[in-house]
């Protein structure tokens, strides 16, 4: 799964200036989680990205592995790692697939935050990741996978015309440069549950786009894929205050064990 971070230069400092991406409230919710983790068992961070939830959950003292398929996120994170890119006791980085990966140690607590399922499309491609996941999770169910996805907005998808919209407006970059972000849906394939997304980054006036595929799902199809795959659901909420899950709540946040690990 070729990583489309990497199509574009400075990448990492373009995510890290995004104003929505630091305003999310998932931060705190992972990091409880990561605390509560069986005997403060070490953690997995599947697509770490520039660090955004794994930096603090380090810093609480939890060891944590990341894993990202992005060179350049990866590269900005090492480089915010206590003492530079050589830094970070607790910390482990690698560059991986999300579905085929393996680390030779199994973890109390796997963490996919931030919608990384999402870019899982085809059922082959979550089996698979599930799967990993399991032969990746403390044996005896006392290693658990948390993830969250968006609870898919059917008036968004239906009115998604292709035009693009700004999320950031213009601002300064630490070395001078502007950056405004403009965001479109390019199609919605209605039968695969696949919005065609763009992410338009215009850095001093040039344009570039990040085009993905975000895969939406809907609560039961996901206790469904889980349990195809060997897990037990312990918990589905509807934002990261817990909060339950009904209909218009903006997240499906689940939480997960397997019973073959």
């Amino acid at each position: 799964m070729a990583s489309s971070y990497d199509d574009i230069p400075d990448f990492g400092l373009l995510y890290d200036s995004v104003p929505l991406y630091a305003a999310r409230q998932d931060v705190g919710f992972y990091l409880e989680e990561a605390k509560r983790a069986p005997g403060g068992g070490n953690v997995l961070e599947v697509g770490c990205g520039t660090g955004r939830v794994l930096l603090p959950i380090a810093r609480a003292g939890i060891p944590i592995t990341g894993i990202d398929d992005s060179r350049q996120m990866l590269e900005r994170c090492r480089a915010k790692l206590p003492g530079g890119p050589g830094g970070g006791e607790r910390v482990t980085l690698a560059q991986h697939d999300m579905r085929h990966f393996d680390l030779g140690e199994r973890f109390a607590l796997i963490i996919a935050p931030f919608r990384v399922v999402q870019h899982l499309t085809t059922i082959d491609d979550q089996l698979q990741f599930l799967a990993t996941v399991s032969r990746h999770l403390a044996p005896g169910g006392r290693g658990r996978l948390i993830f969250d996805v968006f609870n898919p907005r059917f008036d968004v998808l239906v009115s998604a015309d292709g035009v693009e919209r700004q999320d950031t407006p213009e601002q300064r970059l630490p070395d001078g440069r502007t950056l405004r972000r403009t965001y479109r849906i390019a199609r919605v394939r209605w039968v695969d549950q696949v919005s065609e997304a763009e992410l338009v980054y215009y850095v001093d006036g040039k344009r570039y786009v990040q085009a993905f595929e975000m895969r939406w799902y809907l609560a039961a199809e996901l206790r469904n894929l889980l349990a195809r795959a060997g897990f037990r659901v312990n918990a589905m909420y509807g934002d990261f205050a817990r909060g339950p899950l009904v209909d218009g709540c903006p997240e499906l946040v689940v939480t997960a064990e397997s019973l073959s690990a």
